[in-house]
């Protein structure tokens, strides 16, 4: 790639258009006026992100992962927001504080796994399902072998993640069910097999992962449809608790256990 200089501004995403006759915004080449009322959000996501319309059946797809995102109870993510409507913060901060609590642990791992799966079977992943079989194996045995996690599998609240489940059925009914989602299902029989029987379910951070390879993203967008959604329901989170009145959400001090050094006397400094 050529390096530019940084006194212009370079872009293949949108343009405005103000000309006299014409009033409009290009994206991707189509028209924003003529996208409204005949696109889907989530089909204009996927032109954005992917530089060209979805199938119909993509974008079914890709509506369903949005969908299967958009709340999961009082989570981090959710619950940031309420704290800030009780400190009066305005929506927008709360929004992204909630965001902002995406990482490692929770949340960002869908990106993790999806580098994790361009890695291991490149981005043209058309392979036979024994060859997925074997690498899914190796990658468990060399990450868990290590002493770490599989990114991407995993739920604390839930047996199976039912809406992961849902996704991949609604891919495979659609035509999107692709080498990277069958991979995953290798990946969790590797895991299962790891632990000795007891299995670990794909997680929504996974599906978003396999479901963005197999719809064609590149796999840096991952995040982009978790974090997506959650802003609704952190903005719903944020306005419910607006409309319960409270003030200053805190620790009650009887909750908080102190684990530092006792009082010492001024005098004897004892």
């Amino acid at each position: 790639m050529e390096t530019r200089t940084l006194q212009g501004w370079q872009t293949s995403i949108s343009r405005v258009i103000s000309d006299g006759d014409t009033e409009d915004t290009l994206i991707r080449g189509h028209s924003l006026n003529e996208l409204i009322g005949n696109a889907t959000f989530a089909e204009t996501m996927f032109l954005l992100l992917n530089g060209k319309m979805p199938t119909k059946k993509q974008g079914v797809v890709l509506d369903a992962l949005l969908v299967s995102c958009i709340e999961h109870g009082i989570a981090p993510p959710s619950l940031i927001p309420r704290l800030y409507a009780s400190y009066g913060t305005g929506l927008q901060h709360g929004i992204a504080g909630g965001i902002s609590a995406f990482g490692e642990k929770m949340g960002a791992l869908g990106e993790k796994m999806a580098k994790l799966m361009i890695d291991k079977l490149g981005e043209a992943a058309a392979q036979d399902d024994e060859t997925l079989l074997t690498i899914a194996q190796q990658t468990v045995a060399e990450i868990m072998g290590s002493g770490e996690r599989v990114p991407g599998f995993g739920i604390p609240l839930h047996s199976r993640d039912p809406r992961a489940d849902r996704v991949i059925e609604i891919a495979k009914e659609n035509g999107v069910y692709g080498t990277y989602c069958r991979f995953a299902g290798y990946l969790s029989d590797a895991i299962t097999d790891h632990r000795s029987g007891r299995p670990v379910p794909l997680n929504i951070d996974g599906v978003c992962a396999c479901i963005a390879l197999d719809l064609g993203f590149n796999w840096r967008t991952t995040q982009m449809f978790l974090l997506t959604s959650r802003s609704v329901s952190m903005g719903a989170h944020y306005l419910e608790e607006l409309s319960q009145d409270t003030i200053w959400r805190h620790i009650p001090a009887d909750q908080i256990d102190y684990s530092g050094a006792v009082a010492k006397n001024r005098e004897t400094n004892t």
